[in-house]
């Protein structure tokens, strides 16, 4: 099934009309580059950034090679979506020169994770970045579900991304599977970028039993621009599978003797593989969305073909955890028999 201009495509600009959605559960971020149209050596200036999308809820925090570059940055209002996810942009305006000689980061931190995403240098734009596809200038990427999606929410969807667009007019995207079945996607919704450039994303609701079954789905997108159609493919990832282990570390004496109104708890995920993986914390057994925490991205633990580690951080203030409130991490990987494996600390059980 097509999404184009005529078939009832949502437009969103950062200053455009608000939308109305449904409720979203909290969900995680995607971050991918924005580059420049352009890499004339001439240019005395060059600006480029990232996009953030498909997140709830809000805010996201987003800084430059961890805060140390600020001077040039501007950050976008976020946009609602029709699914109820947000989506932002941020960019940075930097002597060309600087740009072949410092690699920047866009840094971009949610309740639930950490990101950071490397702006390829001025002398490596010609190489796409693996699971990429370029025609021209523009970029087209897939995002699988994630384990929270199919496992917890049991509402998986697969998201085709296409960046660095120079007009939406003649922009279609298609989505179709590989065996017998229905094929609904949800409405293009296309957001105009800083640099003139456009976004465009397309979801598609699909079956956890078809995700798990190796089902392989097509993502086709075409412009005027493109000399040809820009086909990517994607299903669930083959090999090896390692269920993670949890460890729960309690706050340290000294925090707790501090003179800050909060503490720390860290949740130590280690041992699993493929990477696709989801975490999550509750309040005394209760999911909370004003818990405060973040998640950094999935770290390899060795060389070649090692499983991953990843923490989460969670912020309590003292009150809270001297009163005996109990705070649960919970990982969710396929790997695992139940999909999910939970820990759960309080100053009274120390379990």
């Amino acid at each position: 099934m097509s999404a184009s201009r005529e078939q009832g495509k949502v437009k969103s600009l950062f200053h455009g009309l608000p939308l109305f959605p449904c409720p979203a559960s909290t969900t995680a971020p995607s971050v991918f580059p924005l580059v420049p149209c352009t890499s004339d050596a001439t240019t005395s200036l060059v600006t480029f950034g990232c996009f953030i999308t498909g997140y709830f809820p809000e805010p996201v925090t987003v800084k430059w090679n961890s805060g140390s570059v600020s001077t040039g940055v501007k950050t976008f209002p976020a946009v609602m979506s029709s699914s109820g996810l947000y989506s932002l942009s941020s960019q940075i305006t930097v002597p060309a020169s600087s740009w072949v000689e410092i690699t920047y980061r866009c840094d971009v931190e949610h309740q639930s994770t950490s990101v950071s995403k490397a702006i390829s240098s001025k002398n490596s734009m010609a190489q796409p970045s693996m699971g990429e596809e370029t025609g021209g200038e523009i970029h087209v990427f897939l995002v699988s579900p994630t384990p929270s999606a199919l496992y917890v929410d049991l509402y998986p969807k697969l998201t085709c991304l296409v960046i660095n667009v120079p007009t939406d007019d003649g922009l279609h995207m298609v989505w179709s599977r590989e065996r017998p079945g229905p094929v609904n996607p949800e409405p293009m919704e296309v957001v105009e970028q800083f640099n003139g450039t456009y976004t465009a994303s397309i979801s598609l609701p699909i079956f956890g039993r078809n995700w798990e079954d190796g089902e392989t789905f097509t993502c086709k997108v075409e412009h005027p621009d493109l000399p040809a159609p820009i086909i990517k493919t994607i299903s669930k990832k083959p090999g090896k599978r390692s269920a993670p282990t949890v460890y729960l570390l309690r706050p340290h004496p000294d925090e707790l003797t501090s003179s800050g109104d909060t503490v720390s708890i860290t949740c130590l995920v280690r041992g699993f593989f493929p990477d696709d993986i989801s975490v999550q914390w509750q309040k005394n057994q209760k999911a909370d969305k004003s818990l405060e925490y973040i998640t950094t991205s999935p770290i390899k633990d060795g060389a070649g073909d090692s499983t991953y580690f990843l923490y989460s951080k969670l912020k309590v203030s003292k009150e809270s955890w001297n009163g005996g409130d109990t705070y649960t991490c919970m990982a969710i990987h396929e790997a695992l028999s139940t999909k999910l494996i939970q820990k759960t600390v309080s100053k009274v059980s120390g379990k």
